[in-house]
C-alpha cells in the first residue's frame, strides 16, 4: 500500500501544476491495472481496510481529473464508486471525502439542496475521523457555497467562520492518510466564490485577492488560475472591464500549460461577459488570447445522487 500512497502524492502534485487532463488517462489506466486487481487477490499481509481505502483514495482522485478535463457525467461516477468503497472499508475520512467532492460538484452545477445535504452527511463522517481538521474544514466550506446558492447571507458566514476554526485547530496537527489538503488559500477561494454569489463584490474581490497572494508562493498552478478567473468575474460585475481584461489576459497564459477544461469553460464565461463591454485594446487582446487556449467543455450530470 506504501506504493499506491507515494504514486497518489506524486499524482497530486503533478495535477496541480499540470491540470487533470495531463494525467486522467494515466491514472485510469493505474486504477484499472494496479489498484483493482488488488481488491481480487490481494497482496500477502495487507488487510481489507487498507485496500478499500487505496482504492477509494484513487478511484477520488480519477474523479477529481475527470471534473477538471470538463466530463463531470465520469466524475459523479468516480465520486460514487469512491463513495461505495470507503464505506465498504469503513474508512470514516474517505466517507467523508467523497462526501465532499460530491458536494463541490453539487454546487458547481448549481443543486445547492443536494450539495449541502452531502456536505452535512460528510461532516457525520469526518467527526469520527483522525487527524481530520482540514477536511472538516473543506466540507464547510462546501455548506457556505451552498448556503451562498440558497441565498442565505448569515449561515453562509457562519459556516465559512466554521471552516477557518478548523484550520485554525488544524495547525500543527497531522493530515488524514490518503486525503488531499485543504488550506487558507482554498478557503479565500471558495469564500470569494460564496460571496460573488451572493453579489457582495468587495468581499469577493478581498478573499479572490487573499487567495492570489497565497497561491502565488505556491505549487498550485490551477488554483491560481481560477482565483484570478474569480477576481476578473468580481472586475466585470463592478464594471471594471479593463482591469478584468487585464487580468484575464494573464490567466490565458498561465492556462496555457494547464490541460484544464474547467479553467477553458470558465474563461468562455469571461470572454462571454466582456463581447458586450466597450471596446478598448485590453479587450482585443483579452479575447484573442482567449480564443487561442482550447480544451474540453463541461457536461452535465446526473440528478439523482447516492446519499
Amino acid at each position: 500500500m506504501e506504493r499506491i500512497h507515494d504514486a497518489t502524492q506524486q499524482i497530486q502534485t503533478a495535477d496541480r501544476r499540470l491540470g487533470g487532463g495531463a494525467l486522467y488517462g494515466s491514472v485510469s489506466t493505474y486504477l484499472a491495472t494496479q489498484v483493482a486487481p488488488q481488491l481480487v487477490v490481494p497482496a500477502a499481509g495487507v488487510s481489507a481496510r487498507q485496500l478499500f481505502a487505496a482504492a477509494a483514495s484513487v478511484t477520488g482522485i480519477a474523479g477529481w481529473m475527470a471534473h477538471d478535463t470538463g466530463d463531470d457525467r465520469a466524475a459523479r461516477g468516480y465520486f460514487d464508486r469512491a463513495l461505495r468503497l470507503s464505506l465498504s472499508g469503513d474508512v470514516d475520512a474517505l466517507t467523508a471525502n467523497a462526501c465532499a467532492s460530491m458536494a463541490h460538484l453539487a454546487v458547481e452545477h448549481g443543486q445547492p439542496v443536494d450539495g449541502m445535504r452531502m456536505a452535512e452527511k460528510g461532516l457525520q463522517r469526518v467527526r469520527g475521523a483522525q487527524d481530520a481538521l482540514r477536511l472538516e474544514a473543506r466540507l464547510h466550506a462546501m455548506r457556505a457555497r451552498a448556503f451562498a446558492q440558497l441565498g442565505d447571507r448569515a449561515a453562509c458566514v457562519e459556516a465559512l467562520e466554521a471552516s477557518q476554526r478548523s484550520l485554525d485547530l488544524a495547525v500543527g496537527s497531522g493530515h488524514a492518510r490518503w486525503i488531499a489538503g485543504f488550506d487558507e488559500g482554498a478557503l479565500a477561494s471558495e469564500a470569494a466564490l460564496s460571496f460573488l454569489h451572493l453579489g457582495e463584490v468587495g468581499e469577493a474581490e478581498a478573499c479572490a485577492r487573499e487567495a492570489i497572494r497565497l497561491r502565488s508562493n505556491d505549487d498550485r498552478v490551477r488554483s491560481l488560475v481560477f482565483a484570478r478567473i474569480t477576481l476578473a468575474s468580481v472586475l466585470v460585475r463592478t464594471a471594471r472591464v479593463q482591469e478584468a481584461a487585464i487580468v484575464g489576459t494573464e490567466v490565458c497564459a498561465a492556462a496555457g500549460s494547464l490541460t484544464s477544461g474547467r479553467a477553458v469553460a470558465k474563461l468562455g464565461a469571461l470572454g462571454m461577459a466582456l463581447r458586450s463591454a466597450p471596446v478598448s485594446a485590453e479587450r482585443a487582446e483579452f479575447l484573442a488570447a482567449a480564443a487561442s487556449v482550447t480544451g474540453a467543455r463541461r457536461s452535465g450530470i446526473d440528478e439523482s445522487w447516492p446519499i
